[in-house]
């Protein structure tokens, strides 16, 4: 359920009196499992009493109070369904200040204090159920803002409504709205499930004049705006560049709470104003994919991607010893991956330091970047958490956490994970995914096969086939051989950025998936993290160059050596399934953990199916 409430407005009419808030605030603590403030349920008081008021003017339509935007935890106010002719949505965005000021698009003094300007919150929200919601491709969007609580207020922008324009609202409603009313438009809506139309890479390459020019309404009107959440660090940001402000941002989020999309927001913007800019990773795989990127935009860009870290001192990187430059702005991603000595250094190497981190993506003890340590060696860091999971959405990041502890937990309907009881059955489901034009790529454990980078046709590389390293026999007779993705600078570009993921012949490691994002991807879940006597406990088989030690000795009895090795395969699953955008594709090689997945998905699917339909129901 993507609503608090929907309805034609004759029944609204008839059910709205006093308690209707408390109806609302029953369903939120149904669908959120805590109760609304008294500031969120005072405002569903004031403003639906004067959505009463606008109500009663109109013939009978759809409503939709406080629907959940596709993929984020942010709720349009009101939304308005009409017109038989042509299917139409009016989203309104309920304002209760007492005043307000237009600083700019995307900024507002409100109440003496500073909020997203309400103008582009809606106008984001028109774009993204525009186009990440399907089935409403033929609808007609509009959206207006309503200052209940102002009067006679200073327009300076079209779509803003003062409290006493009520006639004008009114018109404008009727306008979009007019004529008539088709229940079927309004169950299409509240029914429809979410797509991201577009991944990380694909949006830069698409709207990189727009991010450099900081033309966030545009890219709002397209569906790719940033979030509220995403937009306030962003403009802070930027406003101190503008400024000369210096200082320490650590920002936090989980998996595909946006985080690179607004370092690299960030970096295209920041270069464009003339500001020496960079940004660096740890992560080879991701450097020479967002090399290519950037050059493929415009010769020479590359030169803003840098690493953080090389090990070199011939050569250090941006947050190591003697690095000879020093920027206006330095952003960090996958911060969670510096060690303090890296830390320290980056917080000296430019006037504005941005680290953006998920310590629940650690990988290795050498890998230090937590809450505690960044506070601790950044001088007067401002701290930001990204509360959104935007890239699969937040019921389904709910899930995998729950999953991971061992948790029982609803499976969200919307997001497509399917278990599959062969491999045979998982790449013919992604195969028939790539048919439909959707980018599918195989991730998978780290065990089995070691790698070899020196040689990619080493029997090291074969992940899975009839003779893999590990002696394990499970694919015999199956005639599929896939292999590790291994050389970052010449095969994870043209693998992630370049579409060659679809051909399903390689597989990454989390070294190679994290950061990265498909439209759909197979998980190979190995035979580290098993499921035994309804507890996770470490298996049979790790390949993985930074825990190998960790795994076997705490396989032999050493308890801190155990626990440690556990945080880290958890946080290294918690990445591999949460790469894909509209679906994640289970393949288990234990077969009693495979029996634990397929009932938390509560289907099998094998070879023989013919039909790929929902896993989780």
């Amino acid at each position: 359920m993507n609503y608090l409430y929907y309805n034609n407005t004759k029944s609204f009419l008839e059910e709205y009196n006093k308690d209707f808030p408390d109806a609302l605030a029953n369903k939120y603590r149904e669908l959120f499992h805590v109760s609304p403030g008294l500031y969120l349920y005072n405002s569903w008081k004031s403003s639906i009493a004067y959505l009463y008021n606008l109500i009663k003017a109109l013939n009978s339509k759809g409503i939709v109070l406080e629907y959940i935007i596709p993929a984020g935890g942010e709720r349009a106010d009101a939304i308005f369904v009409g017109n038989t002719v042509s299917p139409s949505l009016m989203i309104i965005e309920m304002k209760g200040w007492r005043t307000m000021e237009i600083v700019d698009d995307y900024s507002v003094i409100a109440d003496n204090k500073k909020e997203v300007n309400p103008a582009y919150q809606v106008l984001n929200y028109s774009g993204k159920i525009k186009y990440s919601i399907e089935g409403i491709e033929n609808f007609n969007i509009n959206s207006m803002v309503i200052l209940y609580n102002i009067l006679n207020h200073n327009k300076s922008m079209d779509g803003i409504y003062s409290g006493n324009e009520q006639e004008l609202i009114i018109k404008e409603l009727k306008k979009n709205l007019d004529p008539g009313f088709d229940p079927h438009s309004l169950a299409t809506f509240v029914n429809a499930r979410y797509r991201q139309n577009i991944n990380l890479f694909e949006a830069v390459r698409k709207y990189h004049l727009d991010i450099k020019n900081g033309a966030m309404k545009a890219l709002a009107s397209e569906g790719y705006g940033l979030y509220s959440e995403q937009l306030e660090p962003y403009l802070e940001i930027i406003n101190d560049l503008l400024t000369g402000t210096p200082g320490n941002y650590i920002i936090h989020g989980g998996p595909g709470s946006g985080k690179s999309l607004i370092a690299l927001n960030l970096l295209l913007r920041s270069s464009a104003m003339g500001k020496q800019s960079v940004l660096s990773y740890r992560n080879n795989r991701m450097v020479a994919s967002l090399r290519k990127l950037l050059d493929s935009i415009s010769s020479g860009m590359s030169t803003l991607i840098k690493y953080y870290s090389t090990g070199r001192p011939g050569n250090p990187g941006v947050a190591e010893d003697k690095f000879p430059v020093h920027y206006d702005i330095a952003i960090f991603d996958e911060s969670q991956r510096m060690t303090v000595k890296n830390i320290e250094n980056a917080g000296k190497v430019a006037d504005i330091s941005v680290f953006f981190y998920d310590d629940s993506q650690i990988l290795g003890t050498r890998e230090q970047g937590t809450q505690s340590n960044f506070l601790k060696y950044l001088e007067n860091p401002h701290e930001i958490t990204l509360k959104g999971l935007y890239r699969n959405g937040n019921e389904y990041g709910e899930f995998v956490n729950k999953l991971l502890e061992g948790v029982s937990t609803i499976y969200p309907e919307p997001y497509d994970l399917q278990y599959f009881s062969d491999i045979e059955g998982l790449i013919n489901a992604l195969k028939t995914k790539i048919d439909h034009g959707k980018k599918s790529a195989l991730v998978a454990s780290f065990t089995e096969a070691k790698g070899n980078i020196h040689d990619i046709n080493s029997q090291d590389n074969i992940r899975i086939g009839n003779k893999i390293p590990s002696g394990f026999n499970l694919y015999a007779g199956t005639g599929i051989e896939i292999r590790w993705l291994m050389d970052p600078k010449k095969e994870y570009a043209p693998f992630w950025v370049g579409g060659e993921s679809n051909k399903l012949e390689k597989c990454a490691s989390v070294y190679g998936a994290q950061g990265f994002e498909a439209d759909y991807t197979g998980v190979i879940w190995g035979r580290d993290l098993v499921r035994r006597d309804n507890k996770w406990v470490l298996g049979d088989n790790c390949e993985d160059f930074e825990i190998k030690k960790l795994f076997f000795k705490g396989k032999n009895g050493d308890k801190t050596s155990y626990d440690i090795a556990m945080d880290l395969l958890v946080n290294r699953y918690r990445i591999l399934l949460t790469r894909g955008i509209h679906g994640t594709y289970i393949f288990c090689e234990d077969s009693e953990t495979g029996e634990y997945l397929k009932k938390q998905c509560h289907v099998e699917i094998g070879l023989n199916d013919s039909k790929f339909q929902n896993g989780c129901a």
